[in-house]
């Protein structure tokens, strides 16, 4: 029997009659399959709901905690600078304020002012009794622009509340708050000048709905107060901040809610809501309670809200089944915050149900394609070994021909007359490939040329200069890279000391290291050209304004060491701030430099400054490569993380400290891939 018809038998027997077994066995694991697939599906979209509801409540109760911080930082800070104002002594015998600092108020309506600070003089108190301490706050209306403007539209409004009966507010038309009503005697003022703390209040009868009251006591320094800085808070904005819509659940509801301390049984109230669909957080005319009907579930919620314990739960609610997930945000003067995101469990059952479906058809469509593919099978497989009997030999052979001979390194080598079916558009793929293969060893060839001739570029190791351990290394991610670190000779032989660099063009890979190249030429020749550290900075920064092009750029920290003293000029374009360590103190100080990146500006002038390391303490300077080196988990290095490991290599050689606190960064990273050049500059001082 010839090879075509053995073929077509053979193809019979070991394709067809396995494959209508194996089709059984497919059919029967592929029902199996689809009924685990259905079941992880619902794990799954339960799973992803949980996980965003949690991140959404995680971070909105992150974020508002943080805003109310800020909100209470800023009025501390204002209360500070009055109490200053106020404790310092009087510079002139004349007993005015200035009228471009305040404007008195009457008990009426006043038209908005953005430069002045509006007066409301309380009953006990008059103008003449007031003069000589106003006059001390002369000019803190700027200090109140400069604060509102930077929490618009948080702050709707602020005052300086003053024991003695003036009431300082700004801006001036926005609130009228304090207008007929003495502030001295709200709760806010009477509580935060008993306890001597700044705090947040929530339940207050003066203020307008949905807003809260932020107070700071104004405290002399031997702990008398003079009055209480408030601030009005739009908590709708500042919940806006925190938490809106787009970082939820379509169907997701979101709830501030406090527990007052009066609350009869703790119970939870509602504050402000984010229903779904809106665009704007809706505060409540008055807390509305949340009552204890629910199953057990929604007590547990509950109590976690009480003891403000961060938690998910499943639970049955007046009724309805939901997803409930929250976590605390902080307290107030008079209550604790949280902030809760509600899903329908409808919507997640209705979900779990499509998915199911969608299985369910999906094996169905199998079923039917399987047994029509072994039909068909059944069919082609007696002609398919014929056919391929007379078309598939003379390619192969023709193919393997050709790859023996590119194995070889001919790469003139071609498939002739290749076929118009599947192995013909192999052999075209080939003869396609060749070229490409041909031309990507070139491109490696000078790839690794360029790197070599890069690595020859960067010191192998530091030179020695008295009264300093210097050492340095780099690592790069790619063939060529965008770090740079060099160190330059100063003056004949050294004699004005040495300049040390260390930089970070924009990027890695072949183009940040040419222009690396251009960068280190650049440096060396103002080097020779300038005996200050600035004028050479400015020529460096005009060659690579030239040069530079596509948005790359040199972010560069430049040291001159005075050989046999401890004094160093530096100037940083743009560049990663140096560490300065001191163990004696155990404390870091950063070498944070105005100058912008070389390459941006041609006319950017750069300035010098100088600076002393401490006694057995050491500088680092690092490239950003080293702060992002991330993890297998997507975490980053830090500078913390930094700061440790120069703090437990510190007794160590430069070297050593460079090795170990590379050795660190590897051990942090893991597996993880490599995504930047990496370099570390370490300078001690041995005198």
């Amino acid at each position: 029997m010839k090879f075509g018809p053995k073929l077509a038998v053979w193809f019979v027997v070991l394709a067809v009659l396995p494959l209508g077994a194996a089709s059984v066995v497919y059919l029967a694991s592929t029902a199996e399959f689809g009924r685990e697939m259905a079941q992880q599906g619902k794990t799954l979209l339960t799973q992803r709901l949980i996980q965003n509801l949690r991140r959404a409540t995680e971070g909105g109760a992150i974020a508002l905690a943080q805003t109310a911080r800020d909100l209470r930082r800023d009025a501390v800070f204002i209360a500070g600078d009055v109490a200053a104002r106020l404790a310092a002594p009087e510079q002139t015998t004349e007993r005015a304020w200035d009228d471009q600092t305040f404007k008195l108020l009457d008990t009426g309506k006043t038209t908005s002012d953005l430069d002045r600070i509006g007066v409301r003089i309380a009953a006990d108190a008059t103008r003449d009794d007031l003069a000589g301490m106003l006059s001390k706050l002369n000019g803190i209306n700027e200090v109140a622009r400069t604060v509102y403007a930077r929490n618009v539209p948080l702050i709707r409004d602020m005052a300086i509340v003053l024991e003695d009966g003036a009431t300082l507010s700004y801006p001036i038309g926005v609130s009228d708050d304090d207008a007929g009503r003495d502030p001295r005697e709200q709760n806010w003022y009477l509580e935060t000048m008993l306890s001597g703390e700044s705090a947040l209040f929530t339940e207050v009868a003066s203020a307008a709905p949905g807003v809260s009251i932020v107070a700071a006591p104004i405290t002399f320094a031997d702990d008398r107060r003079a009055g209480v800085v408030r601030f009005s808070v739009h908590l709708r904005d500042a919940l806006a901040s925190a938490l809106d819509s787009t970082r939820m659940p379509p169907e997701a509801t979101a709830y501030l809610i406090s527990i007052p301390d009066d609350a009869p049984q703790l119970l939870p109230h509602e504050v402000a809501t984010l229903k779904p669909g809106a665009t704007a957080w809706t505060s409540a005319p008055a807390p509305i309670p949340f009552f204890l009907d629910g199953d057990d579930g929604w007590l547990k919620v509950v109590s976690d809200l009480r003891t403000g314990v961060p938690g998910v739960e499943f639970v049955t609610r007046l009724g309805v089944p939901e997803v409930w997930a929250f976590g605390p945000v902080g307290r107030a003067a008079d209550s604790a915050w949280n902030i809760a995101t509600v899903f329908p469990q409808a919507i997640i059952d209705q979900a779990h149900a499509t998915a199911e479906q969608t299985v369910k058809n999906a094996y169905e469509a199998q079923a039917r394609n399987a047994i029509a593919f072994s039909l068909l099978a059944a069919l082609l497989a007696a002609g398919l070994g014929l056919f391929a009997a007379r078309t598939m030999t003379r390619p192969i052979l023709q193919l393997h021909q050709a790859a023996a001979k590119l194995a070889a390194g001919d790469f003139s080598v071609r498939v002739v007359n290749p076929s118009a079916d599947e192995l013909g558009d192999l052999g075209r793929d080939f003869n396609n490939m060749v070229p490409s293969l041909e031309e990507q060893l070139r491109v490696r060839r000078e790839l690794d040329a360029a790197r070599e001739i890069q690595q020859h570029l960067i010191p192998d190791s530091a030179p020695t200069i008295a009264g300093f351990d210097l050492a340095g290394e780099t690592v790069y991610c790619d063939e060529t890279g965008g770090d740079y670190q060099d160190y330059i000779p100063l003056g004949a032989d050294g004699a004005r000391g040495l300049g040390v660099a260390i930089g970070d063009i924009t990027g890695h890979g072949l183009g940040a290291a040419l222009l690396m190249t251009s960068a280190r030429a650049a440096l060396r020749a103002a080097a020779g050209q300038f005996s200050d550290a600035a004028s050479m900075m400015n020529a460096v920064n005009e060659r690579l304004a030239e040069d530079a092009g596509g948005g790359r750029f040199l972010t560069l920290l430049y040291l001159h060491i005075h050989p046999s003293t401890p004094e160093i000029t530096w100037i940083s374009a743009g560049h990663e701030p140096a560490l300065i360590y001191d163990p004696k103190n155990d404390t870091f100080s950063q070498l944070e430099g105005e100058g912008i990146p070389l390459g941006v500006d041609a006319d950017w002038a750069y300035g010098a400054d100088t600076t002393k390391i401490p006694e057995g303490g050491m500088l680092v300077a690092v490239t950003d490569g080293i702060r992002e080196t991330v993890n297998g988990n997507g975490e980053q290095y830090g500078l913390q993380r930094l700061k440790a490991a120069i703090r437990a290599a510190h007794g160590h050689g430069s070297a050593t400290v460079c090795e170990n606190i590379l050795a660190d960064i590897k051990a942090f990273q893991g597996d993880a891939k490599t995504r930047d050049d990496v370099s570390i500059l370490v300078l001690r001082t041995t005198t």
